[in-house]
């Protein structure tokens, strides 16, 4: 069954260019809303009409607060696999769009938020010197998957990606606009119209050309998950079910209370 607590619907469509706007952040990733969002994909991507996408969360302030932390604590091992096999296949599924996908980054994009902003074609981001966005898995005793450091490497670069993993750094717009983590940066009530605009500017090219452009980069990380992708689910199985992974997620849960 497919519960809603990331309920991606669409809101807005037009002949060239579709809205997801994700409940995302008003929960996190779980081990069945993952299909959700997976699922409205999906249909975009079956509609011929739609060549472009823009990603936006219900809650303006959080674009995506990441992995559920209570799905990685003192998990069922049957679903904690299933968890991990639906988050891949979001991975996946928007990285491998054939659809122009946009970021409209309004609020904080945490780890698997991240992962969400960077699996889209363009990100724009909010001026809010507040707002963080940045893979910060390190600081709950997590480490990024490989497929996911492999796209902040190529975002940007091996040693700038290094620090960020290593140390779980979350960034400010002005140092996430200065690496390339983010593509543009504009005023937070402007981010959605702007990722409207640019979503349409890139429907506007050929879809033939612009995919096969997009996937001479994004094709070889794909078929290696998709080659490892069950011992990359038995690899953070394993990691997370380690006694001190449990006892740091532990702690942290602890502090949030």
């Amino acid at each position: 069954s497919i519960e809603t607590t990331m309920a991606a619907r669409v809101l807005q469509s037009t002949a060239t260019t579709a809205r997801i706007h994700t409940k995302l952040a008003c929960r996190t990733f779980s081990s069945t809303s993952n299909n959700d969002f997976v699922l409205t994909t999906l249909d975009e991507e079956s509609n011929p009409e739609i060549q472009s996408l823009v990603v936006s969360s219900c809650n303006p302030k959080v674009f995506s607060a990441g992995l559920d932390i209570t799905e990685l604590h003192a998990p069922n091992i049957n679903r904690l696999r299933k968890f991990w096999h639906a988050f891949q296949q979001v991975y996946l599924d928007l990285y491998a769009s054939r659809l122009a996908c946009i970021a409209a980054i309004e609020g904080h994009a945490p780890a698997a938020g991240c992962m969400l902003a960077l699996c889209c074609d363009y990100r724009i981001m909010t001026d809010n010197s507040r707002v963080k966005i940045g893979l910060n898995e390190t600081e709950l005793g997590i480490a990024a998957p490989p497929w996911l450091g492999k796209m902040l490497v190529d975002t940007i670069g091996t040693r700038q990606a290094e620090l960020s993993l290593g140390l779980g750094l979350l960034y400010s717009w002005k140092q996430a606009l200065k690496m390339g983590l983010v593509d543009e940066v504009v005023s937070t009530e402007d981010v959605v119209e702007r990722a409207k605009d640019e979503a349409v500017k890139w429907a506007g090219i050929p879809p033939q050309a612009r995919v096969a452009s997009k996937l001479l980069t994004r094709r070889a990380p794909m078929d290696q998950l998709l080659a490892t992708r069950q011992q990359d689910t038995d690899d953070f199985v394993s990691f997370v079910t380690l006694e001190s992974t449990q006892q740091t997620l532990a702690a942290y849960l602890e502090r949030l209370k």
